[in-house]
């Protein structure tokens, strides 16, 4: 059982700052590697102009889905556009949370398939997705392809159909599990590889369009948050116009509200920012490539991969407690996570942000070099 959350060390002390290379902590700076808004695109012009005209423009703070009576509304039609120009897809659905996203992606698939096989790590909302479709869910070993294999020849007779469903990125540690295979093992039994993106989004793949993408999957079905690389608010599913129809059509996008128009024109504005700036992604994997490969130097075990995670146990939950606070007198800022994948003592999660400088980075490996 994990030890809780990990968040005493800064009870009662006043936080603030976008997830980014800084923060203010009782308004002392600190070198930032908490969070998950990779691309640290909050503070940009472009983004803070997208949510200024929509408050201008007299956009509500909420809005009822004009789909679901056959009607279009333009603000959430541009994001469904930048999210399609982005991903490369004929068009994309928005929706208000990034939780919804295997939610509305397992709904529509759910005349494809007749059991649900999800890595055990997967997130939790992949775990609701498949809690609420009702059909058997087959647990398998953390990112084993093999795993997977056996699960599927163990519990699925020829005539039915699987439907696959993982993470891209693991939220804990980076790990990128073997989509590749999983998309052929799903295949070859008849059935469905889904893909959450949540933490690849934006910043995995040569075109930042998530791990399916950097591992050379063309056929899986993903979706994800613009909470996290994005730095945006909402969730983007892309995919066919067809298959968009029918997302809309179904209960868990349909029987809730189409979310903030301000929250989908700064996700428009943050889409085609990225698209546009493909070296914000590039030095983002620079900084996070330097910073694996200094605790690696350090003798620390550190999941490979593009993914701007690296994390690591040491010890005990309290000796790692111990490092997070001597960070901190350090004016370093990691996390000691207790989420999924972190184990029963806890990881040092470290983030990076493409506004770390190279120098932030060092830093932070300095300072481990002289307390590991």
């Amino acid at each position: 059982m994990n030890p809780g959350p990990a968040v005493p060390l800064l009870a009662g002390r006043r936080v603030r700052g976008p997830e980014s290379a800084r923060i203010w902590i009782d308004d002392q700076p600190y070198i930032n590697f908490v969070g998950s808004s990779y691309l640290a695109m909050q503070a940009l012009d472009e983004l803070r102009a997208a949510g200024r005209a929509a408050i201008e423009l007299g956009h509500p703070w909420s809005q009822l889905r004009s789909g679901a009576h056959g009607g279009s509304d333009p603000v959430f039609d541009e994001v469904a556009a930048a999210g399609a120009e982005f991903f490369g897809q004929e068009t994309s659905v928005f929706v208000p949370t990034g939780y919804f996203c295997g939610l509305a992606a397992v709904a529509a698939l759910r005349l494809h398939f007749d059991a649900i096989f999800i890595d055990e790590l997967g997130h939790y909302s992949l775990f609701d997705a498949a809690r609420l479709s009702g059909c058997p869910t087959i647990p398998f070993a953390h990112a084993d392809a093999d795993a997977l294999r056996d699960a599927l020849r163990g519990h699925m007779p020829a005539s039915r159909r699987p439907l696959v469903l993982t993470d891209g990125v693991f939220a804990t540690t980076g790990r990128i599990p073997p989509l590749a295979e999983y998309a052929r093992i799903a295949t070859e039994a008849g059935g469905r590889l889904f893909v959450d993106e949540a933490h690849a989004y934006g910043v995995v793949g040569q075109n930042g369009r998530g791990a399916a993408e950097y591992c050379g999957v063309t056929d899986a079905l993903h979706a994800g948050t613009l909470g996290k690389g994005f730095c945006a608010q909402g969730g983007l599913l892309p995919c066919t116009r067809e298959f968009a129809a029918r997302v809309r059509s179904l209960p868990p996008v349909r029987g809730a509200g189409a979310g903030a128009p301000v929250s989908a024109l700064v996700g428009a504005a943050a889409l085609r920012y990225a698209r546009a700036h493909p070296q914000r992604r590039e030095h983002l994997l620079a900084i996070s490539r330097r910073l694996k490969d200094g605790l690696r130097g350090l003798g620390l075990e550190i999941v490979d991969g593009p993914a701007p995670i690296a994390a690591f146990a040491i010890g005990r939950h309290a000796d790692m407690l111990a490092l997070q606070a001597a960070l901190l007198d350090d004016g370093l800022h990691v996390a000691l996570s207790s989420y999924i994948g972190s184990g029963p003592e806890g990881m040092i999660r470290c983030a990076t942000f493409a506004d770390h400088s190279l120098g932030d980075i060092d830093r932070l490996i300095e300072a481990l070099r002289g307390r590991l």
